[in-house]
């Protein structure tokens, strides 16, 4: 971290853990090596990625919103990635989890948080919850 030019924080939709990353995105500001040389470099890129993210959650206020995180930690956000059992499955397996391809709701996250951090533009999936439909409103 000392030598980064780039810093990836990576937070979840919770205050005590956005409170952590708070910490990080002024510890690396302040004792990378560009902090140290000063105003003859630009300082550290940081960007934030927000993990467990359900927007259903934070639409009702259970947890933090995105304008929330990024209002507090004052970071671009590079990426967010829902909340899936299928992350828990593949720790336990020790397979990543961009290996289950693309259709994968948090596969396709990280595939496009790569793709934001190599300079790519898109668009932030799984920001907003998905619409109830009436059957499932009906029948619950």
């Amino acid at each position: 971290m000392y030598f980064a030019d780039d810093a990836i924080i990576v937070t979840n939709p919770e205050l005590s853990s956005c409170r952590d990353a708070d910490k990080m995105v002024g510890f690396v500001s302040s004792r990378s090596r560009r902090a140290e040389i000063g105003d003859d470099v630009d300082p550290v890129s940081q960007t934030l990625l927000i993990t467990r993210y359900d927007a259903q959650r934070a639409v009702a206020e259970e947890c933090l919103s995105l304008n929330d995180i990024e209002e507090l930690l004052g970071l671009p956000i590079i990426g967010v990635i829902p909340e899936s059992k299928d992350v828990l499955t593949c720790t336990n397996l020790g397979t990543p989890i961009i290996t289950l391809g693309d259709d994968n709701p948090a596969a396709g996250a990280y595939s496009d948080m790569v793709d934001r951090f190599l300079g790519e533009e898109k668009d932030l999936r799984f920001i907003t919850p998905e619409p109830v439909s009436f059957f499932k409103r009906f029948f619950g």
